[in-house]
């Protein structure tokens, strides 16, 4: 079997087995959009959003930019990823703020401009495989914790001591898990690289031309 053929299949196997695991990080993720959405009249007041950023969208069609937005959010997805051995942490801040932030961001545009959809027609090319992204990401941060948590369990379950050692059992009996958090983590970092790109060249002036058409 090719590595693609196994990369994808470690990938289905991800989302099949683990659905309920995915079922809950886009609820979660769709609870965080929301809860931004509303706590956006307390964060900001009327003066604060007369020159809200959102309201003048631009792009600079350039290489280093793309580059850096490229970059910073892959970092970003990165550090949530590795943060997830402890207790899921990077997951569910990477969601409650970038997720959340988008919420947030909706509600200002919509508060300064009177138009409840402004920020959804400004960014939804590139908005939509961000967070997707973060998602993704958040689910295969998940998948890791689980691969360390079952992974504890069998290292000392007496059982699955066996000829080969305990670490080295354990590491056979749970690499299964491993491999699809790998796997869905590189899809994410593929995600998002894309909607730089889109974010770069192409989301700000679709986004103009939706929201002057609607």
């Amino acid at each position: 079997m090719s590595f693609l053929d196994s990369y994808f299949r470690y990938l289905n196997d991800a989302f099949v087995e683990h659905k309920y695991l995915l079922i809950f990080t886009i609820l979660f993720g769709v609870f965080c959009w929301i809860g931004g959405y509303f706590l956006t009249d307390w964060i900001y007041t009327p003066a604060e959003l007369v020159d809200y950023e959102y309201l003048s969208q631009e792009t600079f069609y350039s290489f280093e930019d793309m580059m850096y937005i490229i970059i910073n959010n892959c970092y970003i997805n990165v550090k949530s990823y590795f943060w997830s051995i402890f207790l899921c942490a990077g997951p569910i801040y990477d969601m409650t703020f970038n997720i959340g932030m988008s919420g947030i961001t909706s509600r200002a545009t919509e508060l300064a401009c009177g138009d409840p959809f402004l920020f959804l027609k400004l960014t939804c090319l590139h908005g939509f495989f961000e967070d997707a992204s973060t998602i993704l990401n958040s689910f295969a941060g998940f998948l890791l914790f689980l691969f360390i948590i079952k992974f504890i369990k069998d290292f000392f379950k007496p059982s699955k001591h066996l000829a080969n050692g305990s670490i080295t059992n354990s590491l056979e009996i749970n690499k299964k898990i491993l491999y699809q958090s790998l796997a869905v983590f590189v899809l994410a970092l593929a995600v998002m690289i894309f909607a730089g790109i889109l974010e770069e060249y192409i989301s700000v002036p679709f986004g103009n031309l939706i929201a002057y058409l609607f």
